[in-house]
Formats: C-alpha cells, sequence, structure tokens
C-alpha cells in the first residue's frame, strides 16, 4: 500500500489535480486525477492499488461522440502512473496522437458529478 501510496503523491508532485467521486449512497466509489498538456488531458481513474485505468484524451473533443484516447493503459496503480508519467510531452516525437480507444470514464466533462444546464445557443 505504502508504493501505492508514493505514486498516488508523485502525481500531485507532478501537478495533477484530484477528484473524489463518490457512489449514489455517498460513499468515495473512486479517484481521478488528471492534468492539462497542450492540448491534451492526462488522466488517471482508480478504484483500489490493483485497479486502474489511465488515459491521454484531446482537451477539446465534440461532445455529441464518446470521448477517445489516444493513449490508454489499464492495470495495477503503480503501473498506470510510471507509464502516464512516462509519456512523452503532446507535439514530442513519439508521442501518441492517433485516436485508439474509448475512453468516457477517463474524460473529466463526463465524470464531474454535476452537468451543466445552459439554454439552446449559450456559449460556455
Amino acid at each position: 500500500m505504502d508504493h501505492a501510496l508514493n505514486k498516488v503523491i508523485e502525481l500531485r508532485e507532478n501537478g495533477f489535480q484530484f477528484l473524489h467521486l463518490r457512489d449514489d449512497a455517498g460513499q468515495l466509489d473512486r479517484i481521478m486525477a488528471f492534468k492539462q498538456r497542450r492540448g491534451f488531458i492526462d488522466s488517471i481513474l482508480f478504484w483500489s492499488e490493483t485497479e486502474a485505468r489511465a488515459g491521454r484524451l484531446p482537451a477539446v473533443r465534440d461532445s455529441a461522440r464518446p470521448a477517445q484516447a489516444v493513449w490508454i493503459y489499464e492495470g495495477p496503480l503503480a503501473e498506470a502512473v510510471d507509464r502516464l508519467l512516462d509519456l512523452p510531452e503532446p507535439g514530442a516525437r513519439n508521442a501518441p496522437s492517433l485516436m485508439k480507444a474509448t475512453a468516457s470514464d477517463l474524460a473529466v466533462v463526463t465524470t464531474l458529478p454535476f452537468k451543466l444546464k445552459l439554454p439552446p445557443g449559450a456559449i460556455a
């Protein structure tokens, strides 16, 4: 557990912000960490030290379509953090850039516990 906790601290030290996501009963269900990087959002969602999902998604997307990631990984928390932090900076040589997999659960806007309600034609 200490190793996994150290990985969460490493995310914070690398500028990631955190959301504590709760279930319908108000109990902590999972934690999301995210960071915007040059037109992309790196995010990780984890339920335990053995279950995590990390990805890099475009920061701007068509909200009428499911979010897609240019990179995604599922596995233990420590490994997911290491792989996420080892990704090349967006735009750098060898940085992932092609859409690969649906990853709506990693999109920060679709994960927030509230929805924005705007009148038709409003600009947000």
